[in-house]
Parts: structure tokens; sequence; C-alpha cells
């Protein structure tokens, strides 16, 4: 029971030095203060590489949205000049303004050349 009390007080009383600030002026503290100065800028780093990375993941994140957005783009202007340029939609378009489908295959024109002459 002597024990239960004598733990409470020995915790009181490190609560206490800690909220009042005595233990910053002993010898074992101010031994340890560099290297407790050097764990908290390591924290600080890790800290703020972790945001950074997020950032950069939260970036990428949106990046391959607007890629994926601009494919699925690129690929209904694609079907759709696919569509407008079919010979039966442009015939359609173009049957008002007085322009025919050609029907007969294309003929080639096969031109000779004479001979040149050689010089003397």
């Amino acid at each position: 029971m002597e024990e239960k009390k004598d733990k409470k007080k020995k915790g009181r009383k490190g609560l206490m030095s800690i909220l009042g600030g005595k233990f910053l002026v002993r010898e074992k503290f101010s031994k340890q203060f560099p290297f407790m100065v050097y764990i908290t800028l390591l924290l600080m780093a890790i800290i703020t590489n972790t945001y950074i990375a997020e950032g950069k993941i939260r970036e990428l994140t949106r990046t391959a949205k607007d890629l994926n957005d601009l494919q699925v783009e690129y690929v209904q202007v694609k079907s759709a000049i696919m569509e407008a340029s079919k010979q039966s939609v442009l015939a359609k378009r173009l049957a008002g303004t007085g322009l025919k489908e050609v029907t007969e295959p294309l003929k080639r024109i096969e031109v000779e050349q004479p001979e040149k002459q050689e010089e003397q």
C-alpha cells in the first residue's frame, strides 16, 4: 500500500519537475540536450519530407486524371472526324451544292516522252 503512495508521489514529483522546468538544469539533461536537438531536427525533416511527398502524389493523381480526360476527349473527337469523313456522310452533306459523287473508277493517263536526241 505504501509502495503505491510512493509511486504516486514520485509520479507527481516527476510531473512537477517537468512542468516546473527543474529537469532543464540537471546535469544529465544538459549532456543529452544536443542529441535531443539532433533528433528533433531529424523528425522535422521527416515530417517535411512526408508533406512534400504527399503533395507530389496529389499532383500526380490530378495530372493522371487530366490525362485520362484528355484521352477520352481525343477518342471522341477522332471518332466524330472519322464519322464526318465517311463517303456516305459527305455525299449527303454535299447533295445540295450540286456536287455529285464519282461513280466511274479513275483512269490513269500515261504520256510518252519523246526520246532526247544526242547532241554531237
